[in-house]
């Protein structure tokens, strides 16, 4: 599963503005310090506008700030707003869409992955300090764990 650029930077900017307690960014600045495109992440706060997460504030302290607190902002709920027409495969185009069960399989897959997500607040994210950890290998055990790289 892997999420759209759009969805990530959403989140990155949820993640800084959750840091700032209500201090409202400038987009350009943030674009400055992520290294982005101001257009893109414009495009980006534009969404997060739309979808309720944030609010544009104009004027020369203008920028974007969250429009409610980081507690009360599940990362699943920004998922899925973020990520219209969430799917895991193009099951609607498949010729063996008539006769095939992976369907459900991966509708089951992508429901476990929201609802971790679900469980988890931008106020939680956010935390400064956090261990930044390398990427798993997705290899589950028999005891369903999973494996991490190198192992």
């Amino acid at each position: 599963m892997q999420l759209t650029q759009h969805t990530d930077l959403g989140l990155r900017l949820l993640i800084v503005l959750a840091r700032r307690d209500g201090v409202p960014i400038a987009l350009p600045a943030f674009a400055s310090e992520q290294g982005l495109s101001y257009h893109h992440v414009a495009k980006v706060a534009q969404r997060l506008v739309q979808e309720g997460f944030v609010t544009s504030l104009r004027g020369r302290r203008g920028g974007v700030a969250l429009a409610r607190p980081a507690d009360a902002i599940a990362i699943g709920d920004v998922v899925r707003r973020m990520e219209r027409g969430l799917r895991l495969a193009d099951c609607a185009h498949c010729a063996l869409r008539g006769d095939c069960t992976l369907s459900s399989v991966l509708a089951e897959a992508l429901a476990a992955f929201l609802a971790v997500l679900d469980r988890h607040m931008l106020a939680d994210i956010a935390k400064p300090g956090a261990p930044a950890f390398a990427p798993w290998r997705v290899i589950p055990a028999l005891d369903g764990t999973c494996t991490p790289p190198g192992d």
